[in-house]
């Protein structure tokens, strides 16, 4: 039956998520804490900030495979897909995510457009629909997000900073439900930091929605004794307490003009689901 899989799938995510915890986003992000809302020249930025492709110039596509949960009788399945490319001056987004399981289908469907005003300023804007069915019942969310990317440059001479803005939701979600009122969500502030520092990645998002804020970090940095790869590793915590833990690791590989990426998500709140696998690979333009 439908019921129980849906049950624990509303169960597995902090309260303030609820569905739509689990998109597209790939195993680069992942890995990284999902701190990446100030990251750019990637197509996973659609998921994180409207305004992270403003100034692409050339094509990118991502598509990511995640098994959540594999101890789980009936394992739920995500697929995603995101692309970006310049568009008049700018750059747009185009991200599709699915969920499956059980009984239970998830969907998520991101459209977004950026533009840089300054050479070191870029603004975006995007819309995003979301929708569940579990047998009969059926859930559908449309969401107004908006966000800006500042080039602060160097602030040493090896050390580069990038800092991010993101307001999601601004629209309140008007979500339209089979034989259910209307109801709204709670609109979030993202605030982030990159600092490249020798080729290091050091990243921080702060979100903060309803009264509670979520606080992600991520690091990365080249291997030598893996050929080049990028290792990855990251959290998140939520609350004052941060009593809703995650850690991340992956690793990343680019040859030529494809990307190889994966990432291990453990959530310590939780015990005995075997964490969550992602798989992506990516390819861009020279």
């Amino acid at each position: 039956m439908w019921w129980p899989i849906s049950v624990l799938l509303l169960a597995l995510v902090s309260p303030g998520g609820a569905a739509f915890e689990f998109v597209g986003r790939g195993a680069q992000s992942t890995a990284l804490g999902g701190a990446f809302a100030a990251s750019t020249q990637t197509a996973e930025a659609v998921w994180y900030n409207p305004a992270g492709n403003a100034q692409q110039q050339k094509w990118r596509a991502g598509t990511t495979h995640a098994l959540l949960y594999p101890q789980l009788e009936q394992s739920p399945v995500l697929n995603g897909l995101a692309v970006t490319g310049p568009l008049r001056g700018g750059g747009f987004q185009l991200g599709f995510s699915f969920l499956g399981a059980d009984g239970w289908r998830e969907e998520v469907i991101a459209l977004g457009y950026g533009r840089p005003l300054h050479q070191r300023f870029a603004v975006g804007g995007g819309w995003r629909t979301s929708a569940w069915q579990a047998g009969d019942l059926s859930h559908r969310a449309w969401q107004l997000d908006v966000g800006a990317t500042w080039e602060v440059g160097f602030i040493q001479p090896r050390a580069y900073l990038r800092l991010a803005l993101v307001a999601k939701g601004l629209n309140g979600a008007n979500i339209a439900a089979g034989g259910q009122a209307a109801g709204k969500e709670k609109p979030a502030i993202v605030a982030a930091a990159l600092l490249n520092w020798a080729g290091r990645e050091v990243l921080l998002d702060l979100e903060h929605r309803d009264g509670r804020t979520e606080v992600r970090a991520g690091f990365e940095t080249q291997t030598v004794s893996l050929n080049g790869a990028r290792f990855r590793m990251g959290g998140a915590a939520v609350g004052a307490g941060f009593d809703d833990r995650v850690l991340n690791m992956g690793l990343g590989h680019n040859y030529k003009q494809w990307h190889f990426d994966y990432a291990y998500s453990y959530p310590l709140h939780l015990s005995g689901y075997g964490g969550v696998h992602r798989f992506s690979v990516g390819y861009h333009q020279h």
